[in-house]
This record gives C-alpha cells, structure tokens and sequence, in this order.
C-alpha cells in the first residue's frame, strides 16, 4: 500500500466528517509525511524561515535611497514672521508648503553589505534548523514505530504461550480425572495460566500505549483506529561489519543539518564582527530636496496684488544637494564594546560548531556501540532460544506421559518465553541501531 493512497484516505476521512482517521494500516513512510505536513512545531519552525526571508528582502531594498515628501499649511494670528516672504506682519494670515528629499548611503564601512550577506547566512541556518527538525521528528516516529512492532511481537509470543498452556492445563484435568497425575500438577498449571494472563494484559497495555504515543505525535484526533503496517523486513539481514564509526562521521559532518547549522552561524557571527567594526568607519551619504510654497501675504512686485498660486511655487520653490560626511569619535565607547562583544560571540560560535561536531561524534559512536551490542546479543540469544524451544518440546512430551512435574515444565517454558523476548528486544534494538547509522550515513528512513 502507498503513503499517497493513505494520505488520500485521510483526506477523504476529513472531508466525510472527520470520525475515522485511518481505517487502513500505516507504512512508516506514511507516518512521516503525515507529520512533515501536519506537526505544528514544525509549521512554527518554518515561519522563522519566513522572518528570514522578510529580514534579507528588507537588507537589500534598504540599500535603495528613501525617499520622503511632505505637506504642511499654516494659520497664523498676530504678530508673526512670513516663512516665505520673511517679513513681519500683524494680521492674520495663511501658507502651505510642500516638499520632496531623498537620501542615499555612498559609504558606510560596508555595513549595508555585510548585513545583507548575513542575513543570506541566517536564511540559510534557519533552513538548516528546520531540516534538523524534520530529521529528529522523522527518527522519534521510526523510534515510536518500532516499539509498536515490538510490542505486537511481544503481545503475540505472551498469547501464543498462554493458548500452550491451556492445552496443557486441559490435558492436565484430564489425566487428574484420570488419576495419573496429583491434583497439584492441575493447581500449578492453573496458577501459571493466571500469570501469563496477567503477562497478556500487560502486554496489552503496554502496545496500546506505544499506540498512543505515536499517534499523538502524529497529533491524530481520533487514536482509536490507528493502526500501522507490520513490515516484512525483507531487507533485514545480520551483518558481520556495520562499517567504522570514522567513516560514518566523515559523511554525516559533511551531510546533517545541525552541524551545516553551526557552521552557519559561525559564519553570521563573522559577519556580526565586520558590521561592529563598519560603525568605527567614516560614513558618507548624498542627500538633495526639492521645495516650494505659498502665503497670502506674498506680493506681486509690479501690481502689489498678492501673486497667484502658480506664480508663487514657481517663485519660493527650492532645490538643494548636499554630501553628508559622518565622523565618529566619541560615542561613550559603545562602538569598541560592540566590537568586543562580537568578538566574544564568534569565539562561542567556534565553541558551538566543536559542540555539535563532538556531539554527533558521540552519537555515532554510541550507536555502533548499540548496534554492536544488540547484534552480539541477537546472535547469542538466537542459540538460546533455539536451545530452549528443543528443551521445551521434549519436557512437554515428558509432561504429556506424566514423567515431569507441572513446576520443572513452567520453568521450561518460562525460560523460553523470557529468551524470546530477549531476542525479541534485541532484534528491533539491532534493527533501529542499524537504521540510525544508515540516517547518518545519508539513507533515508525505511523499515522494509
């Protein structure tokens, strides 16, 4: 079955009311697509590369001139000085102005540049952030996926145990009724009837749980039909090399996001210290404006008449260029402290990125060790249980003839209800071991 057919079943499940999320069983695939489209920490990881995106778009028009106009209109009572005609007069009079400037950075120390290419890095850590989050989302469903398997595994070896030992405390009965054997070999079959349905119930509860879980991962509304597809592990083979754990790092430094992150943000703090060192520099802008006016009081010289609103704008209008040339020298220290704080966080930027690389070297390391461990423990546990299950088969006959007690036959069968479990765990142990290193090495997660 296809993660795309269960991602159509689930659309059709919303749209007919929402009362079944999932009737059919899910592929681990499914799982994942479903929370890479649906999981809200994620969708709020993607909106801080959206502010990303919005901070490097206003970096680059920043660099563009502004450009600013006004209008103002004036109402003056008494005594007063005309702003055009620059004349007093005591009555009462009225102005406009109007006015248009524009200003542009010619030299800044370089800030505009470095800030831009920052914010270019900081897009690009962000992206990597949120890859980090779809990986570890991505390895918690395989990890909450495996546990369901192993849980069915375990809830099917406790029922299985629990169907042999009713036949047998059958057989029991009947050969008490018979006489052949002590009604105590009937009491202890009983009593071990009840724990391993003591067992079953625990079992139970302990896969409805692991259900649980993953489906509130996968934020489901309605837990109660999730069900998932149990893999053949087709691909599943017991390797005599998983391969050295310095190879694995070499690929997984070069590939995962977290330490792509910490090598972007090593180089944001660079570009951090390069804007504090520009704020030391002489800056330089070009700045022009254009300006005009109007007043009742504005005479036309040769008629005395007060001029017209054309003849007036074209008159008092005023057009001006300048170069700004900006000097820093003393500002309380704050550029210097800047500058040393800079500093001080880019040298903890080198200290994060050797975190990261030291920390995913560890986890490397630590899943070969569980790997390792996990297949030494398969292999050994392997033998045991094929061991137990021949001791348990010929005590069953012995039992069945009356030539072995009811107790020496539980600790048979407990011993190997016990071994497979143990082999049980370390399979899916070995199983997820193998598959986290296969994730460093660059291969995507799949249970086949």
């Amino acid at each position: 079955m296809s993660s795309i057919r269960i991602f159509s079943t689930l659309i059709l499940a919303f749209l007919l009311g929402g009362q079944v999320i999932a009737q059919e069983a899910w592929t681990l695939t499914g799982c994942i697509k479903y929370a890479l489209e649906n999981n809200i920490q994620l969708k709020q990881q993607s909106l801080s590369v959206d502010m990303a995106k919005n901070n490097l778009g206003q970096s680059k028009l920043s660099i563009l001139p502004t450009l600013n106009s006004g209008l103002s209109e004036s109402f003056r009572f008494g005594r007063s000085v005309d702003p055009l005609t620059y004349q007093f007069t005591t009555e009462n009079s009225t102005g406009a102005s109007v006015y248009i400037s524009t200003e542009i950075d010619l030299f800044k120390g370089l800030q505009n540049l470095n800030t831009i290419q920052k914010n270019q890095i900081d897009l690009k850590k962000n992206l990597a952030d949120l890859e980090k989050a779809k990986n570890d989302l991505s390895l918690n469903i395989a990890r909450m996926y495996l546990q369901i398997l192993f849980n069915e595994e375990l809830h099917d070896i406790t029922v299985q145990q629990l169907d042999i030992t009713k036949q047998q405390a059958n057989r029991t009965r009947i050969m008490v009724e018979a006489g052949s054997l002590p009604k105590g070999d009937y009491l202890d079959i009983q009593a071990q009837m009840a724990n391993e349905e003591l067992s079953e119930v625990n079992a139970r509860n302990q896969l409805t749980l692991s259900y649980l879980d993953l489906a509130q991962l996968l934020d489901l509304k309605s837990p109660e039909n999730f069900r998932v597809q149990r893999p053949t592990f087709e691909s599943f083979q017991v390797l005599d090399n998983l391969g050295s754990s310095d190879e694995v790092y070499q690929s997984a430094v070069s590939t995962l996001p977290q330490v792509k992150s910490a090598e972007l943000g090593l180089q944001s703090l660079e570009k951090d210290l390069r804007i504090a060192v520009g704020r030391q520099v002489p800056s330089l802008s070009l700045s022009s404006s254009y300006g005009t006016g109007y007043s009742d009081r504005l005479k036309d010289f040769i008629t005395g008449s007060t001029m017209n609103l054309r003849d007036q704008l074209d008159y008092t209008s005023q057009t001006s260029v300048g170069f700004n040339l900006n000097i820093p020298i003393f500002n309380g220290w704050s550029t210097r402290t800047s500058i040393k704080n800079a500093r001080l966080s880019l040298l903890n930027g080198k200290y994060q990125l050797e975190t990261v690389q030291n920390q995913l070297l560890k986890e490397i390391q630590q899943a070969f060790a569980d790997a390792t461990a996990s297949l030494e423990k398969f292999r050994a546990t392997a033998k045991s249980v094929s061991s137990l299950e021949e001791a348990f088969r010929y005590a069953e006959q012995k039992l069945n003839v009356g030539l072995l007690t009811s107790l020496d036959y539980n600790v048979a069968k407990n011993n190997l209800t016990k071994a497979r479990s143990e082999l049980l765990q370390a399979k899916y142990n070995y199983i997820f071991n193998t598959r986290i290193l296969d994730f460093y090495r660059g291969i995507p997660i799949d249970l086949k």
